[in-house]
């Protein structure tokens, strides 16, 4: 089994349809967003090497999900899918291997996309459908833990809650 270094709890994704088990980790922490995720080839049926990337948050902006598609995969899936389907006359375990593989390869097409920019360059992560939520989840973390450091550095809002401190004493 292939595993990401476990770098913070409950912020791994799987970043393959095919191979849920093959994990990358993404989390923020109070000045940093850590990405630790595998690459995947062959449709994301085989791990192949690792990128990594720690960003400051004073250098992020823009943190977003999306929805890819990529009609190139979904078609390529669909016909090695109604191929197994047509092979089931002649040989049921033919096509049915041929109809898993195709439905593997076209729902490997169907991708949801955490991006952010890092110094005005952007940059972003394909995942498995099924990890919708979980990216929207971390995008709201994210988003959060950036609106955090834009506060602490604010001087104005800063010096009013330190005045405002000092007069409920």
């Amino acid at each position: 089994m292939v595993q990401s270094r476990n770098v913070s709890p409950n912020s791994d994704f799987s970043v393959s349809l095919v191979a849920p088990w093959v994990k990358g980790n993404i989390f923020v922490d109070d000045h940093f967003l850590r990405i630790d995720m595998q690459n995947t080839v062959l449709f994301g049926m085989i791990p192949a090497g690792r990128s990594k990337d720690t960003s400051p948050l004073n250098t992020l902006s823009n943190v977003y999900t999306s929805s890819s598609y990529h009609l190139g995969a979904i078609f390529l899936g669909a016909i090695i899918a109604l191929a197994g389907l047509s092979a089931f006359g002649s040989s049921i375990f033919a096509g049915l291997i041929l109809l898993l593989v195709g439905l593997a390869i076209a729902g490997s097409g169907i991708k949801t996309v955490f991006a952010y920019e890092k110094s005005g360059i952007q940059r972003s992560i394909e995942l498995p459908f099924f990890e919708a939520n979980h990216a929207r989840e971390l995008e709201e973390q994210v988003v959060q833990a950036l609106a955090k450091f834009q506060d602490d550095r604010n001087v104005a809002t800063s010096t009013a809650a330190i005045t405002e401190a000092i007069r409920n004493k």
